[in-house]
């Protein structure tokens, strides 16, 4: 939700993972799979708003949402809606495109979603909101990426974390899930601030990290929760109602 890495595997697969700080007010149910219309995704569940901030879906996509568009904007609520619900409708849509296009976006708090689509071959196109219009770009999947919230870091913490993670890419020998979760987890320890697992006086802080994996076409989703220190790692079936 604050933090996320792409990590491109060869030619199909790949590592997208993500941490999530929020309020420990804020709790989330651990992933499982739910219908959605006449499919099934794979998330964890936002207990308040009963949405969701990463997801895998079995038609061959996956999202991750962030909070704030480019740089840290005024929060003004009442919004219309969760983002977090957001996520969830994307998958009423048939494209990217028609999301953008027929979606309303209107009243909605700034974001980035992040759209990762395998069925043929990786695909992963970035939307911002900012609160007036949206921004779209395809970007390259061979190419590893972070994200940063805008709400919760400047740009010199962003930039700082995107060299955390160049210096970690290029001395990496062996990408693996667990190699993944570690630099989520260890990252800047000493900077409680700015850290990947953060903690800014008990208000907002890291409180899980979640990492959906490809290998051999199979997509499964990993979340280790920190607050209750318990992990669980599910796949994600396909079982279409259709």
């Amino acid at each position: 939700m604050c933090t996320l890495t792409y990590i491109p595997i060869g030619s199909d697969d790949f590592f997208f993972t993500t941490n999530r700080d929020e309020s420990p007010l804020r709790e989330a149910e651990f992933p499982k799979e739910y219908h959605i219309g006449e499919s099934f995704a794979l998330y964890p569940k936002d207990k308040m708003a009963k949405g969701t901030w990463i997801m895998c879906h079995e038609n061959d996509f996956s999202l991750c949402l962030l909070n704030g568009a480019f740089e840290k904007h005024k929060h003004e609520p009442p919004y219309k809606k969760s983002r977090g619900v957001m996520v969830l409708e994307f998958s009423e849509f048939a494209s990217t495109i028609d999301f953008i296009r027929d979606y309303h976006f209107g009243g909605m708090e700034p974001f980035t979603l992040l759209v990762l689509r395998y069925k043929y071959t990786r695909n992963l196109e970035e939307i911002r909101w900012d609160g007036e219009t949206f921004h779209y770009r395809k970007l390259d999947p061979s190419k590893p990426y972070i994200w940063s919230s805008s709400t919760l870091y400047n740009k010199d913490a962003r930039e700082m974390r995107q060299h955390w993670f160049d210096n970690w890419f290029r001395q990496c020998n062996n990408f693996s899930g667990k190699e993944t979760i570690k630099f989520h987890k260890t990252t800047g320890r000493d900077d409680a601030f700015n850290g990947l697992v953060m903690n800014r006086k008990e208000k907002v802080k890291t409180l899980s990290i979640t990492q959906i994996k490809r290998k051999n076409r199979m997509v499964s989703m990993y979340h280790d929760d920190l607050l209750k220190e318990e992990s669980r790692d599910i796949c994600l079936t396909k079982k279409s109602l259709k």
